[in-house]
This record gives C-alpha cells, structure tokens and sequence, in this order.
C-alpha cells in the first residue's frame, strides 16, 4: 500500500519546509525494503504541486525556481 507522509525538504536558500511525500509500495520481504527514504518517495507535494525526484536526489519545481533536497 502507498503512504503519504511528512518530511522536511531544505531548498536551494536553506530553507526548511514541511511537505508531504508519497512512498512507493514494497512488499515488506523484497530486498528493495532496504532503500533509503530518498529511494522509495514516489513524489512530493510543495504548496500543492507534485514534484517527481530528478536523476540527482533533487525535487526541481516546474511551477517556481525552488529546488528540493529530502533532509528528515
């Protein structure tokens, strides 16, 4: 099952906000159960935009000149 859940993201200021991440779903025996918290978020919400993990760990708005890195 999916899992919506709160996490701070700092932006590319220093700033920390607290947002909402989506997990993805892994079965509790898979191997994949082990990944980092960065690993499972399917996506995070910032003032109600959905914002997909880029290539380098970041969460780049399409909407503003925000970036996001996942600090808790």
């Amino acid at each position: 099952m999916t899992k919506m859940i709160e996490i701070k993201v700092k932006d590319q200021f220093s700033e920390i906000h607290e947002v909402q991440a989506l997990l993805r779903e892994i079965p509790q025996q898979a191997e994949l159960n082990q990944l980092s918290l960065f690993q499972r978020i399917e996506h995070i919400v910032v003032k109600g935009e959905t914002i997909r993990p880029s290539i380098e760990l970041l969460f780049e708005s399409r909407q503003s000149d925000s970036i996001y890195r996942v600090v808790e």
